[in-house]
């Protein structure tokens, strides 16, 4: 298995090429930094439910939908990713194990680069004093092929990240966002580059694996790499009815949010909700009179039959479609 050190790329290449080598069975470990900045669906991910489109497109920011699983993410400078493309059959039989196997490289990374961090089962990689996360992860098959995929936050734009989610507020995003999202320059308060990062991580990574390196991008993974972007973002792909329902916005493994807004009996009612450990840990109702419903609620665990008993006793489960849907 071969090393691909790229550094910057463009035109997409940082999710495109890894899928091309995937399909071409050619096996290795892929180190790239984007040059442009873009949003990547995960294979699940339903695009009309999770993205402001509108706000997307009058930014101008491209969408791309990845064949493996994880959650929506904003590729852009300052961002290096370990994409990793094996046979199956080096791969744990569990996706749990696999996903705790091929993190112990970037726990080490990290480790030598300054930062104590901890992987939060099944994606995140988190900071340990103050458990924000600072790496997202994802894994699953593309043909005969496994790959797993994440990142090392250099810097990252948390403002942009919440301008293109589907949110009626997005500055309580921002805000929560601040406060569970890290990178590296914001840890160790100095600046970092792809050339600082990606040696430690091949070097992690060969002690797990049987890894050479290789210069430059073979001819025919880069071809497949250009028909697939073609592919990836059609209107077809990014926009297929994947099945999945958005309820909750994910910030790191633990901590979601809800904001949504409906009218009801004539009066625009829009709700925040922050759940932590599947208890509302924080809620905001405006527009409608509900005497201290913001504060009763707070607490409560949040699934469907124990809002819908919490609505019903106070006679008002007409709000059930803005607390769950």
């Amino acid at each position: 298995m071969q090393v691909y050190v790229l550094g910057k790329v463009g035109d997409l290449l940082s999710t495109t090429l890894f899928h091309a080598f995937a399909r071409l069975n050619l096996f290795g470990l892929i180190l790239v930094e984007p040059e442009d900045t873009y949003l990547s669906l995960g294979y699940f991910d339903n695009a009309k439910e999770i993205l402001d489109m509108e706000r997307v497109r009058s930014l101008g920011i491209p969408v791309i939908r990845r064949e493996i699983g994880g959650g929506t993410v904003l590729l852009a400078p300052g961002q290096v990713f370990y994409q990793l493309v094996i046979p199956k059959s080096l791969a744990p039989f569990k996706v749990e194990d696999a996903y705790k196997k091929f993190s112990q490289p970037v726990l080490e990374t990290y480790k030598r680069l300054g930062v104590e961090v901890e992987y939060k089962p099944i994606n995140d990689i988190v900071v340990k004093k103050n458990q924000r996360k600072i790496s997202g992860q994802g894994a699953g098959d593309i043909e005969k092929s496994f790959v797993f995929v994440g990142n090392i936050l250099l810097r990252f734009d948390v403002r942009l990240m919440a301008e293109v989610l589907r949110t009626p507020d997005k500055n309580f995003l921002i805000e929560v966002m601040d406060q569970n999202l890290s990178w590296l320059e914001r840890e160790l308060g100095k600046t970092f580059e792809f050339s600082h990062v990606a040696p430690i991580l091949e070097e992690e990574f060969r002690k797990i694996l049987p890894l050479e390196k290789r210069e430059g991008i073979p001819e025919d993974a880069l071809r497949l790499a250009q028909k697939l972007k073609e592919e990836l973002t059609s209107e077809e792909t990014l926009f297929e009815d994947t099945g999945k329902r958005h309820r909750l916005i994910k910030i790191r493994e633990g901590i979601f949010v809800r904001n949504k807004s409906l009218d009801i009996n004539g009066k625009r009612v829009r709700l925040t909700i922050l759940v932590e450990d599947q208890k509302v840990k924080l809620c905001r109702l405006v527009g409608l009179d509900t005497e201290d419903l913001d504060k009763e609620i707070t607490g409560l665990r949040y699934d469907e039959e124990s809002v819908r008993n919490f609505l019903e006793k106070r006679s008002m489960d007409f709000l059930l479609p803005l607390f769950w849907d």
